[in-house]
């Protein structure tokens, strides 16, 4: 295993600089020119070359499949986590009257699609947060029989948070009710507990160092039956007749089409360098330099977002702000990204970022406020 943190020559623009905004947009990897090499190289060689686009696909999914804590045949490759969002919740028979949960201060792809089924006499039950804080005994306590689906991320994008979803998991096993996680924020950086959910999403362009792909995994053995709305010709096989598909048997009968051949290429360079340090030190690395991060921000007299607690945080720290584009600007003069939009400002810890970034940015921080 290599050590942490990383070099910064791994990686394309971060010379000199000061990235701190992974939780938005990362930098790619220098190898991932080789990557897009390889992929042109192939798509110029007819079929033989769009049958290896397919093998790297594969292969890729073999490697997402242990961060996902599921099996190659239960990931798909998709354009992006809210595509997969609807596709779980496509699944579902909803009736007037079921109803689906979500925190408040969860991510809009989630509330969104939720809120969207509206129009087929479907209740959103909207859970306030607890201050910046999600709470899964306040998710489970607005679920009752009509409940089809609960919506929750494992790493809350604005605040941070880590969410255990253990006791969501437990609750609602063996129940008519789809847990539905976005694992966006923490592919990559912490193990994604798919294997506690019914369906699992991502995005493929933050911490796991990929493009604006997603990925959706299916737990065949939580929830074995899953018929979703719509069907392509690369998620099912000919019938007997001209208008009737068998659908693949697995995480594939969400890929329409065909899979992003070329993401598929750069997230299998993104992934194998990750594999390289092990996702438990990557997560040690990052919650470290978070609570570091939100410990200063703290000391700044900055109202902080992300828990302090140990183990709460996975590679981000948010602190509310009202002037993100003034001081987005201001850090960015100085050598340092962050992120901010919706009232705060994320900073984000990866497997390149150290502790003298932290605190040159700590240093800074009170010239921004």
């Amino acid at each position: 295993m290599s050590v942490l943190p990383a070099p910064k020559t791994d990686f394309i623009g971060l010379e000199g600089k000061v990235h701190l905004a992974t939780g938005g947009e990362p930098p790619l990897l220098v190898r991932h020119r080789e990557a897009f090499d390889a992929f042109a190289a192939d798509k110029a060689r007819g079929m033989d070359g769009y049958d290896q686009h397919w093998a790297v696909v594969d292969e890729t999914r073999t490697l997402l499949a242990p961060h996902f804590a599921l099996a190659a045949d239960e990931i798909a490759l998709i354009g992006n986590a809210s595509e997969g969002i609807v596709k779980a919740l496509s699944g579902i028979e909803w009736r007037e009257g079921d109803n689906a949960v979500v925190c408040e201060r969860d991510y809009a792809s989630g509330r969104y699609a939720l809120s969207g089924l509206a129009r087929f006499g479907v209740e959103i039950r909207l859970v306030p947060g607890n201050g910046w804080r999600v709470e899964t005994r306040d998710l489970l306590a607005a679920c009752d029989a009509r409940t089809k689906a609960v919506y929750v991320s494992q790493v809350n994008a604005m605040t941070g948070q880590l969410v255990d979803i253990e006791p969501l998991s437990t609750a609602l096993a063996d129940t008519p009710t789809i847990l539905l996680l976005d694992a966006s924020h923490a592919l990559g950086v912490v193990p994604v507990r798919a294997d506690l959910a019914d369906f699992t999403v991502s995005s493929c362009y933050k911490f796991v160092l990929g493009i604006h792909e997603g990925v959706f995994a299916w737990n065949r053995t939580r929830r074995p039956d899953f018929l979703p709305f719509g069907v392509g010709w690369a998620a099912a096989s000919p019938g007997a007749h001209a208008d009737r598909y068998l659908l693949k048997p697995d995480a594939r009968r969400v890929e329409f089409g065909n899979a992003g051949h070329l993401g598929a290429y750069l997230l299998r360079e993104s992934l194998q360098y990750l594999e390289r340090f092990g996702i438990e030190v990557i997560q040690s690395h990052a919650q470290t330099l978070a609570r570091r991060l939100a410990a200063g921000m703290t000391a700044n007299g900055c109202e902080v977002m992300t828990p302090d607690a140990p183990g709460e945080q996975a590679g981000n720290a948010a602190f509310v702000c009202m002037e993100t584009g003034a001081f987005v600007k201001k850090a960015e003069a100085d050598g340092i990204y962050v992120w901010g939009d919706n009232n705060r400002i994320r900073a984000s810890a990866h497997v390149f970022t150290t502790e003298a970034d932290v605190d040159f940015f700590l240093e800074k921080l009170p010239d921004y406020l």
